[in-house]
C-alpha cells in the first residue's frame, strides 16, 4: 500500500506506507556480497555503511540469517555511504562472550578515510574516545594508499578479488569529485555515479550483472538519470544479462519503473534483462 503526496513543489512523489517490506521503502543504497571460502565458511562483505544502515541491519541481516561482516568497502565520503560506521560498534563490543567478532576491516580510498577521520575521529584513535570508551574495533586499509601499494589497484580481501571503479559524482569546492564502484568477477556495482569514465566504462563492459546508480527521471549534477543508466547498461551488461537500478528517490514508483525497463526498447535490442532494485532484494550469480 502507498499513499499519494499532494502534486507542488517538492511534494510530488510516492511514500511507503505498509507493509514494511513494500519496495517503496527505501534506506541509503547498500548491498552485501557473499562467497564460499576454501575453508567452507561463507564470507560477508559490507558495500557502503551509511546513515540508515543499522536500520536496514535489523531487518534484513535477520531475513537473510547474516551476522559476521568479514570487510566493509566505502565507496565515497559521504552520509549516505559512511555515517554508519560508529553502529559497527554492535558486532565488536562486548568481549568474546558477547561480540560478533573482535574487529572488522574497513577499506577505503584516502580521499574517504579524510573524511571518516574528522567525522569519527574516536575510529581512527582509540585515544580520542570519551565516555564509557566502547567504540567499534575497525581496521582502516586505504586501498589506494602506501599500504596497497600507492595508486588505484585491483586488491584481494581474502579469496575475493576487488577491482575499483573510479566514477565521477558531480563536483565540489576542487573540482570533480570522485567515488568508486567495484567489480568483482562478473558483477559491477557504481552506486553514486554521474558520468563514468571511459577507462571505467572498459573494465566494465561485458559484465554479467550490473548495479547501477539511477536517481530519477530527470538529469542531475551528480547522479545519473534513469534515462542515462539505461543507456549505460545497454552498452555494458553483456547479452543475455542483467542490470539493477539503484538509488532513486522516492518520486519513483517501483511497479511503473519496472513496467518501464521490461518495455525498454534498448535493453531488448541488447537482450539485457532490467530491474530497479529494492531492499532486501537477493540475487544469486
Amino acid at each position: 500500500m502507498q499513499v499519494r503526496v499532494p502534486e507542488g513543489p517538492g511534494h510530488a512523489g510516492v511514500l511507503p506506507k505498509t507493509p514494511i517490506f513494500g519496495k517503496n521503502r527505501r534506506r541509503n543504497t547498500s548491498a552485501v556480497v557473499r562467497y564460499m571460502h576454501s575453508d567452507g565458511r561463507e564470507r560477508t562483505i559490507l558495500i557502503d555503511c551509511g546513515k540508515t544502515f543499522y536500520e536496514s541491519a535489523l531487518t534484513w541481516f535477520v531475513a537473510h540469517r547474516l551476522r559476521r561482516i568479514d570487510a566493509v568497502l566505502i565507496t565515497h565520503g559521504h552520509a549516505d555511504a559512511m555515517l554508519g560506521l560508529d553502529d559497527l560498534r554492535q558486532w565488536t563490543i562486548g568481549g568474546a562472550d558477547r561480540s560478533v567478532q573482535d574487529h572488522i576491516d574497513v577499506y577505503l580510498s584516502c580521499a574517504a578515510m579524510d573524511v571518516v577521520a574528522r567525522a569519527f575521529p574516536y575510529l581512527v584513535d582509540k585515544k580520542k574516545a570519551t565516555g564509557g570508551g566502547e567504540v567499534p574495533s575497525l581496521r582502516f586499509h586505504q586501498f589506494d594508499g602506501p599500504e596497497m601499494g600507492g595508486k588505484l589497484a585491483p586488491f584481494w580481501i581474502e579469496e575475493m578479488e576487488v577491482v575499483p571503479l573510479e566514477v565521477e559524482h558531480g563536483k565540489d569546492s576542487h573540482g570533480v569529485f570522485m567515488s568508486l564502484g567495484f567489480k568483482f568477477g562478473d558483477l559491477s556495482y557504481i552506486s553514486d555515479a554521474s558520468l563514468i569514465p571511459e577507462p571505467t566504462r572498459a573494465l566494465v563492459k561485458g559484465c554479467k550483472v550490473l548495479v547501477v546508480d539511477a536517481l530519477h527521471y530527470g538529469m542531475h549534477s551528480s547522479h545519473l538519470s534513469i534515462d542515462e543508466a539505461v543507456k549505460e547498461c545497454s552498452e555494458l551488461v553483456a547479452p543475455g544479462g542483467e542490470a539493477y537500478l539503484i538509488g532513486f528517490s522516492h518520486r519513483v514508483d517501483h511497479a511503473k519503473l519496472e513496467a518501464e525497463l521490461g518495455d525498454n526498447l534498448a535493453l531488448r535490442k541488447a537482450n539485457v534483462s532490467a530491474w530497479p532494485a529494492y531492499d532486501g532484494l537477493r540475487v544469486k550469480l
